[in-house]
């Protein structure tokens, strides 16, 4: 590679690139600027949770700060050990919590780790709204149809929401964003994700050249655009028609590309699978839709499945940023570090063997990858690999023709690709279940709780991208079939044929008529076949959702894992099977607060099981053969449901409390 400095920016990258290792060669700078970290658990005597990592020898010492992973903030350290140490144990931890640690490796060369562990996690229920926009050029035709039927099924039954949105090739990039925010802002709390499939319109934004090039100084394709609801983007402040060799990163003003370098926020998830001018393959581009849709179902559904270990081909080992790190420091965290080759070539191995993940990187151009391939090469591929990371020159800027970064998700069992090495990437939350989407996310709007890189950039800039479907995780359960739900007498009678997988039994949801959340109607894992839902609290059309859970092992603890679900759908009129022989009576209703439950002299065992109007339990109480109770609605003004379960009935009644 040859470069020609033409800014402050581009000279620090080619001293970066072009500077020699100077430790062993035993070890590479990306080694050396990661701790490789695994986890193990245990809940008895005691529940803990031990933090493995490689010693590599250059450390002096080991910082280990902890925080739960739903907050945003480090804090101080929980412990600093000496530079010999090489685990560190925590008994301070409750079972179904997820908690994130952070190593930093003081010494010649700082090194940093990250993990995402827990005990017995449990499965997320509602994983929120997401808009699948769709560009409609294949709208109509059977195969494309279908597919899109298919994944919108498979994404639901994982847990999503699907509002689906359509839109012309030709459309303006505002005009895109403007129809996303319609509708995300009639659900603004719930709405997550975007996922696009087909040549949605590319938004452009920025200068600059994150591949330190000069020739490729300018705007780049900005997915981000979409993902961000609020934030500032102006078209009338960068002028550079010049730098770039390209005229499609062009940037002047008024010229419908954007200015910002920097994303301002990114608050939704976003995805894109995209097959436009991919001339090196055989296939149009809607076949190459359909195959990819197809394959994420099959993959989705478990009809195939991946080694879980993982590659790193690194043939930037003397490069001092460490660009492989991405890969090194996720992979532990995922299959321990033992289960990370670095000997093997990405293409050799993945066709003829399987690596749930690869990282590969070296010279690059739009369509190609020095010691990885070319788009050619892709287009008569068939690798095993389900996440491929990549890193070269040109390609992340990925809306070129023939991109090479596009064309490994065209080809063979890969479903998502992206650009890791400026700035780094943060996968580490899909080794306890978390979609791909998540870390995307994390990934872009990361400014200094993750390692971005040796140098001060790349934070946040535009081109951080996600090449596929978003909702995709590394590991699923093979799912049930043939659900069945019958009416009987408004009680939901749910029947299905079971799993072929070795698992634990099922959890049941239900999803109410023009709800946007599922409710989960099993207390504890069912272990047959059938199950009997008597708590339905309104009528309509309910649909019910059953998955296959087992409990996942992985290198950075445990978590319930779940299949896609299955789902059916009956109509039922009341809600709950009102049967009792008590003249019971429920007053005062409306009520300010005190509510008094008379069972008209029959003496009974009672419980009272207090909802909301989605169903979710607030309270539950029991009272031992008893005929009048009084107690306390505490809770705010609104509608609720009081289910009274007696020794020889169940009735529900509508509560409203002022």
């Amino acid at each position: 590679m040859r470069f020609r400095p033409t800014s402050i920016l581009s000279t620090i990258l080619i001293t970066i690139l072009f500077s020699t290792n100077s430790h062993s060669l035993a070890q590479t700078n990306s080694e050396l600027l990661t701790v490789q970290l695994s986890a193990t658990a245990q809940i008895t005597p005691t529940p803990q949770i031990t933090i493995d990592w490689v010693n590599d020898g250059t450390g002096t010492a080991y910082t280990v700060y902890r925080r739960l992973s739903t907050t945003g903030i480090w804090g101080a350290p929980l412990v600093s050990l000496g530079g010999s140490a090489t685990n560190y144990v925590d008994n301070t931890i409750a079972v179904g919590t997820a908690y994130e640690y952070k190593l930093i490796k003081s010494g010649s060369t700082t090194g940093y780790g990250y993990i995402n562990t827990s005990i017995e996690l449990p499965a997320v229920i509602n994983k929120g709204i997401i808009i699948l926009v769709v560009e409609d050029t294949y709208i109509g035709n059977i195969g494309f149809d279908n597919a899109i039927d298919q994944t919108i099924s498979d994404i639901e039954n994982d847990g999503w929401v699907v509002k689906r949105l359509n839109v012309n090739k030709n459309d303006a990039v505002t005009s895109v964003k403007t129809f996303i925010l319609s509708i995300y802002n009639q659900n603004a709390g719930l709405t997550k994700a975007i996922y696009i499939i087909g040549h949605v319109p590319v938004p452009y934004s920025g200068l600059l050249n994150p591949d330190g090039h000069p020739d490729h100084l300018g705007a780049w394709p900005t997915d981000g655009y979409y993902a961000d609801v609020n934030g500032t983007w102006t078209d009338n402040t960068v002028n550079d028609n010049t730098s770039a060799a390209q005229a499609r990163n062009h940037n002047v003003p008024g010229d419908g590309k954007f200015d910002q370098t920097v994303i301002p926020l990114c608050e939704l998830q976003i995805g894109r699978v995209d097959f436009a001018n991919l001339s090196s393959f055989s296939e149009t581009e809607e076949e190459l839709l359909i195959k990819y849709l197809n394959k994420a179902h099959a993959y989705k559904t478990k009809e195939f499945d991946a080694a879980e270990r993982a590659l790193v081909d690194d043939n930037f080992t003397s490069y001092a940023e460490g660009f492989a790190s991405s890969g090194y420091r996720n992979f532990s965290t995922m299959f321990t570090p033992s289960n990370v080759s670095n000997t093997v070539d990405l293409r050799t191995a993945t066709n003829s063997g399987s690596y749930m993940w690869s990282y590969g990187c070296g010279a690059g151009s739009y369509t190609s990858c020095s010691g990885i391939g070319t788009t050619a090469n892709f287009s008569s591929d068939s690798l095993q690999t389900i996440f491929a990371i990549l890193f070269g020159s040109y390609f992340g800027d990925w809306d070129s023709n023939n991109n090479f970064l596009r064309s490994a998700i065209a080809q063979g069992q890969t479903l998502n690709s992206f650009w890791a090495g400026r700035p780094q990437w943060q996968v580490h939350h899909m080794a306890l279940g978390e979609n791909i989407g998540f870390s995307s996310l994390l990934t872009q709007n990361n400014t200094s709780n993750y390692f971005v890189s040796t140098l001060s950039a790349f934070s946040k800039w535009v081109h951080i991208s996600l090449m596929g479907d978003p909702t995709v995780r590394m590991t699923y359960v093979f799912p049930p079939s043939n659900l069945v739900v019958t009416n009987n007498n408004n009680d939901a009678e749910l029947s299905w044929t079971a799993s072929p997988d070795t698992i634990l039994g099922y959890n049941v949801y239900r999803l109410d008529a023009n709800a946007f959340s599922y409710t989960k109607v099993n207390t504890n894992i069912v272990t047959g076949t059938t199950f009997t839902d008597n708590t339905l609290i309104s009528g309509g059309l309910i649909t019910y959702i059953v998955k296959a859970v087992n409990l996942k092992t992985t290198a950075s603890g445990s978590y319930y894992n779940q299949s896609l679900g299955i789902r059916n759908s009956a109509s039922f009129t009341v809600g709950v099977n009102e049967y009792t022989s008590h003249n019971l009576s429920v007053y005062p209703n409306p009520t300010t607060g005190k509510i008094s439950i008379d069972l008209g002299g029959v003496k009974s065992n009672l419980t009272i099981t207090l909802m909301n109007s989605l169903g979710q339990v607030i309270s539950t109480q029991q009272h031992e053969s008893t005929d009048f109770v009084s107690i306390d609605l505490n809770a705010s003004k609104g509608i609720y449901f009081l289910q009274l379960e007696m020794t020889d009935g169940l009735v529900t009644k509508k509560i409203i409390k002022e």
